[in-house]
């Protein structure tokens, strides 16, 4: 039985809630949890089929111990350990299973041209996970926010569920599974 695991990073909670939108729309036809990075296993169980991770973009890529902080200082955001997240786990995680799936998310502003087009934390997510040992099966999918804090842009979530349910068929389809 194919299963998922959506691990993500959120500052402000935005990257939580596509998370979570991802793994409706997974669900539809996988079995998939959610855990933000700080909670995520250091083995990745070799019976995961598909792997997808995502945060939000700080200063230009993932968020870094000093993004975080930054956020927390500037922004009042909650963040418990500026030492741990989506990067961090990544460079660490282990997988010693013959095949994982695998994709990745971000959360970025939607004001600005620079911004909207920017893909620095996707594509160092994608970088990690090949690095891992996944193979990458669709090309990161960017959701935008209206403002440093949030919220969301209106559609995004369900935008994100659609995704999911992309990433399902991939997952299941023949070419992806050999």
């Amino acid at each position: 039985m194919t299963r998922a695991l959506v691990v993500y990073e959120s500052v402000f909670g935005d990257a939580r809630a596509i998370a979570h939108a991802i793994a409706d729309g997974l669900s539809a036809s996988v079995p998939a949890d959610v855990t933000a990075a700080a909670d995520a296993p250091a083995v990745i169980a070799t019976d995961l089929d598909l792997l997808v991770v995502g945060g939000p973009n700080h200063g230009f890529g993932m968020p870094r111990p000093s993004s975080r902080t930054s956020a927390a200082e500037q922004h009042g955001a909650a963040v418990p350990d500026p030492l741990s997240g989506l990067h961090e786990w990544l460079e660490t995680a282990q997988f010693s299973g013959s095949r994982l799936a695998a994709a990745a998310f971000d959360t970025r502003g939607s004001g600005h041209p620079v911004l909207t087009r920017m893909d620095h934390a996707a594509r160092t997510e994608e970088k990690l996970l090949r690095r891992l040992g996944a193979d990458v099966i669709a090309p990161a999918e960017h959701f935008f926010v209206a403002d440093t804090k949030g919220p969301l842009v209106a559609g995004e979530e369900d935008r994100a569920c659609r995704w999911g349910r992309a990433l399902a068929e991939l997952v299941g389809s023949p070419a992806v599974r050999s």
